[in-house]
């Protein structure tokens, strides 16, 4: 993994009954911070109106080649009056969280009582939450607010700060992934460019789709050396076929 590369990838992209690998451009954004990954797929004009799919048919786009695929998102697809003919809008299992109405009083609890409850509403059983005690209520109520809401405020109602996310269809919170190795991005190699906007450094670098956010890499650059965590990743095509991937992060708390 650590010196795998991807040099000229494509997009392979499954929804309901189609696998789609041409004729699309793609685009992917994943953030710890917004809590829910998407993908938008734009459909070429001979593919509009061919792709017929339901709302919340199972959806997944992976980037590679031949046999050899990384999965950036699997999710479901959503197909509403308000979304457009000519792409496949795709989002994780957020999406869940996002269409269920929660409304329940809870008693003597911790945010751990309320985010399973939360969870089970939404069908939702793969879970790692934090095991930290952060003290209980008399009472919490949640007065019909969506899943993701509910669980928003169960933070800010503790004074908590856990992002909360779905990673290979695993919901985490206060928690992530067990990241067996780190991947070193190097300039001239796996960096085309970086540069700093704002809080956070854009690596501009080739395609990376097993980098996902809230995992630890290494940086090596003239401009910047650390070991970071990744906050953000974007991977888009462009007309040409071209993959395109930015790696977002804050920089500076373990300089090397």
């Amino acid at each position: 993994m650590g010196n795998k590369k991807l040099i000229s990838p494509e997009f392979r992209v499954t929804v309901g009954e189609y696998e789609i690998t041409k004729g699309i451009e793609v685009e992917c954004f994943s953030s710890r911070e917004s809590h829910m990954d998407w993908c938008r797929v734009e459909l070429s004009p001979r593919l509009q109106g061919t792709v017929h799919f339901k709302d919340m048919d199972r959806a997944r786009v992976e980037l590679g080649y031949e046999d050899d695929f990384d999965i950036l998102i699997e999710g479901y697809a959503r197909s509403g009056k308000a979304d457009y003919w000519k792409e496949i809008m795709i989002k994780d299992d957020m999406m869940k969280l996002d269409r269920v109405t929660i409304k329940a009083s809870f008693v003597d609890c911790e945010p751990q009582d309320v985010i399973r409850y939360v969870l089970a509403c939404a069908g939702i059983e793969d879970y790692v939450l934090s095991d930290e005690c952060y003290g209980k209520k008399s009472i919490f109520v949640i007065d019909r607010m969506s899943g993701t809401k509910a669980i928003a405020e169960v933070n800010s109602s503790w004074g908590i700060k856990n992002p909360f996310f779905f990673q290979r269809k695993v919901f985490y919170w206060g928690a992530k992934e067990d990241q067996e190795e780190m991947y070193v991005l190097e300039e001239g190699e796996t960096i085309l460019s970086l540069n700093k906007y704002g809080d956070l450094w854009e690596a501009e670098t080739i395609a990376i789709p097993w980098i996902h956010h809230s995992q630890e890499v290494e940086v090596q650059h003239s401009k910047y050396s650390g070991i970071v965590t990744v906050e953000k990743t974007i991977v888009r095509s462009d007309d040409t076929g071209a993959v395109h991937m930015y790696i977002y992060f804050a920089g500076g708390e373990k300089d090397v």
